[in-house]
């Protein structure tokens, strides 16, 4: 594209457009020259770039085998280790900054495919230009120290929008993707294997067990059946109550509710089936279906926040998508009522979060609770939403109609 189309290009963008651009150019643009002049400070990405090094070499992966000149902490599954030499074969400084560009054009583009897909907004929509800038605050801290939440929500967005388009080998794909980056994704694939169980039971399963099996062909059977075995010792051996994890189990021990770990547990298995037992209702009542996969993925990541199996801080980007369309919605509907007060409580207590957090560290607003108590707002807030909501019913509408012109 030449210099004179880019400018007419530009002139020709709303001002919300020009308001996403500058924004998430900026913020790319901070975050680039932060990781290029400080490759190793306050980020996770030196983890993957060594492990995607170790993996092709045979070196241990996991500690305390795990060599120590290195940053610690990797938890991932030996797939996951695969997926990292195109970064790794560069400097950190550099491989992180590109690793950066990626997982945000991977969100972007996944965010964009879901709004045309399952949300119908068109490209120049005002509202598609607020959802790429809320989708920011709760994200952002992902994006800033190179997690991989960013990749893995990328592509459970994509396969809901594979969902609504019926491209069934293609959201088993996506949902063994984010698999294997991390474990508790598998419960959207798990739902949605409910809600489709003839188009996606089998396939589902197999791109799972195929994404575990991968390694074998990159890597000799011993070595990688050893990673495997050092593997699941970590994940059984870690404790995670010792954490200060940001999700209601946090908020038992700050209030010292008299709930142990083993009815805690139950809690959560119980609270899983229930969200999946109201996604098959929502379907047998007939939501439509860009309502029931909107709400079905809202409610499976609002679950993993509040009641998963781990909570940080960066983890809340895997809620962005769906936190931003939610306040989208309501501001286009202008309803008000005791549900959206929920709604808004959680707005106001994840900004808390967010601002207070990030600027003000000496305060720990972290230890009040305060990601547990906007989860719990905005989990609420989902589970009592009405059949479906006026203004994605209107969307739908509108999609017919012009789908006839």
């Amino acid at each position: 594209m030449s210099i004179d189309a880019l400018r007419s290009w530009l002139a020709s963008r709303s001002g919300w457009e020009k308001a996403v651009l500058a924004t998430w150019g900026a913020i790319l643009l901070f975050v680039c020259v932060r990781v290029i002049l400080s490759p190793t400070s306050k980020t996770v990405y030196p983890i993957f770039s060594a492990s995607g090094r170790f993996w092709w070499t045979g070196t241990e992966l996991y500690e305390p085998f795990r060599p120590t000149d290195v940053q610690d902490g990797y938890r991932y599954s030996p797939t996951c280790a695969i997926l990292f030499p195109p970064f790794a074969f560069f400097r950190d400084s550099v491989g992180g900054a590109l690793w950066r560009l990626f997982s945000t054009a991977t969100l972007l583009a996944s965010l964009a495919w879901f709004a045309r897909s399952v949300l119908a907004i068109s490209w120049s929509s005002k509202q598609f230009a607020w959802l790429l800038l809320l989708v920011i605050p709760l994200s952002i801290q992902s994006v800033n120290n190179g997690q991989a939440n960013i990749v893995v929500i990328a592509s459970m967005l994509g396969a809901v929008a594979s969902v609504k388009e019926e491209r069934w080998n293609l959201v088993s794909v996506l949902i063994a993707l984010a698999f294997i980056c991390k474990l508790y994704p598998l419960a959207l694939g798990m739902i949605l294997i409910l809600l489709y169980p003839r188009q996606l039971g089998w396939r589902i399963a197999t791109a799972c067990l195929a994404s575990l099996l991968f390694p074998f062909l990159c890597q000799h059977p011993n070595y990688v059946t050893d990673q495997y075995e050092k593997w699941f010792d970590l994940l059984r051996a870690e404790d995670r109550t010792k954490h200060m994890y940001r999700d209601a189990w946090h908020l038992i021990e700050l209030y010292g509710a008299p709930v142990s770990r083993k009815a805690y547990l139950i809690l959560q298995l119980a609270s899983g089936a229930g969200i999946a037992a109201l996604c098959w209702q929502r379907q047998r009542a007939g939501w439509s279906s860009p309502a029931l996969l909107t709400s079905t993925l809202a409610l499976t990541m609002a679950w993993t926040m509040l009641l998963g199996p781990a909570t940080e801080s960066s983890s809340f980007a895997l809620l962005a998508p769906s936190f931003a369309w939610s306040i989208v919605e309501a501001l286009q509907t202008k309803t008000r009522g005791a549900r959206h007060g929920l709604l808004w409580g959680s707005c106001a207590l994840f900004a808390i979060a967010v601002i207070v957090g990030g600027i003000v560290m000496e305060w720990k607003i972290h230890e009040t609770g305060v990601h547990a108590w906007a989860s719990l707002c905005y989990f609420a807030y989902l589970v009592i939403e009405p059949r479906a909501s006026a203004v994605q019913e209107m969307q739908v509408a509108d999609s017919r109609r012009a789908a006839a012109e």
